[in-house]
């Protein structure tokens, strides 16, 4: 979280947005890859006295550290900023689908595909080449969807400033009032010479 505000003024929204799915994609390889080609790295890891179901219990169990860190310190502050550029009826229909429709169907829907697998190969062993291919297709179109969110915010968030910019430019700017001949503006010396000659002289 000490990091996320340095990654935030360095790199930007899109960049913080991204972490979390390239986090998954790297342990979820490492993770799938020593499960199911683990044998000829046997011999490099029995150097280190693992076997290579106890390095992917270690990498399994560094992609819930490092996945968990990355979610709540940069995907959640990011899917909160992602709101701000909208309008307030956008807002608060894009907020209540996503929370009331979104995350439960990804999270009930992870579970479906889990279950559904199992039950096709028969043990979870059996549909693990199947879930490590679920997994790429579904972080790459993440890692997809970033990036085109991250065009779209920035040009959203540029029309706010460039719109915040000409409002400060319109304050700036003087009203000029015109005389009665349109000699341009009326000093403050002239409206008192003119009510001063206007005025009755005193007897």
């Amino acid at each position: 979280m000490l990091l996320s505000q340095w990654i935030f003024k360095k790199y930007g929204w899109g960049a913080a947005a991204k972490i979390t799915p390239t986090v998954l994609l790297l342990t979820g390889v490492g993770f799938f890859s020593l499960l199911l080609f683990g044998a000829p790295l046997a011999p490099t890891l029995a150097q280190f006295g693992m076997s290579p179901l106890l390095a992917a219990v270690y990498v399994g169990a560094m992609q819930n550290i490092f996945s968990k860190s990355a979610k709540y310190s940069l995907f959640d502050p990011c899917k909160e900023m992602a709101y701000i550029p909208l309008d307030e009826d956008t807002k608060v229909k894009g907020k209540a689908a996503i929370d009331v429709v979104c995350n439960p169907l990804g999270k009930s829907g992870g579970a479906l595909i889990q279950q559904f697998m199992i039950l096709t190969f028969g043990s979870l062993a059996s549909s693990t080449p199947y879930l490590g291919g679920v997994l790429l297709v579904i972080v790459l179109a993440w890692l997809a969807a970033a990036e085109s969110l991250d065009g779209q915010f920035t040009a959203l968030r540029r029309e706010e400033e460039l719109e915040k910019e000409m409002e400060r430019a319109s304050l700036k700017i003087p009203i000029v009032s015109q005389n009665e001949n349109g000699n341009g503006p009326l000093s403050s010396d002239s409206t008192s010479a003119s009510s001063e000659s206007s005025s009755p002289r005193s007897l």
